[in-house]
């Protein structure tokens, strides 16, 4: 008998159901091996775009979250990888060499501009992603540029957007 939590998920085989998620655990290859080195079953990616020299992250990244004078938590002022997006594909092709029984989860993110979504969902799929996470969601993603969660506050938007990256995603579970 195995002792394997192994799970399948729209197709895909995870072999066991634990994932890190996007943010700084997983802002680069190598932290990711060491994360698959450790076991997790999957991991979705830092959120990236065709584009990273619009992305200006800062230092420090997190901040205390006061109330009523007290600390109560962390606030996180991350922005999308400042990774290119070429260097981010060489690491999907990377690291499903290296872990091909480990779940890549591309994390997009792109101006509402159909074949700018296209386009990256096109490199992603071509470099092995598993699975493709649109993000709408990020607060900090960028929306001077109507990115993250400024896109995602419009639900028009958002059934567009998707209904552009699944058109065609060649079986890659969006």
């Amino acid at each position: 008998m195995s002792n394997k939590l192994e799970v399948y998920s729209n197709g895909v085989r995870f072999e066991n159901p634990f994932l890190v998620g996007s943010g700084p655990p997983s802002t680069n290859a190598k932290t990711i091996a060491r994360s698959f080195d450790a076991g997790w079953g999957g991991l979705v990616l830092k959120t990236f775009s065709l584009d990273n020299t619009k992305v200006r992250n800062i230092a420090p990244r997190y901040s205390k979250l006061p109330e009523d004078g007290k600390f109560i938590g962390f606030t996180n002022n991350e922005l999308i990888s400042d990774i290119s997006c070429d260097q981010w594909l060489q690491n999907i092709r990377d690291l499903k060499k290296s872990y091909p029984d480990k779940v890549i989860i591309a994390s997009i993110m792109e101006e509402p501009n159909q074949s700018r979504w296209q386009e990256l969902k096109d490199k992603v799929v071509n470099a092995g992603s598993d699975i493709i996470e649109l993000n709408f969601s990020c607060p900090h993603g960028m929306p001077e540029r109507k990115m993250g969660g400024a896109m995602g506050q419009n639900s028009d938007i958002v059934r567009e957007v998707t209904g552009w990256v699944k058109d065609e995603s060649n079986g890659v579970t969006i």
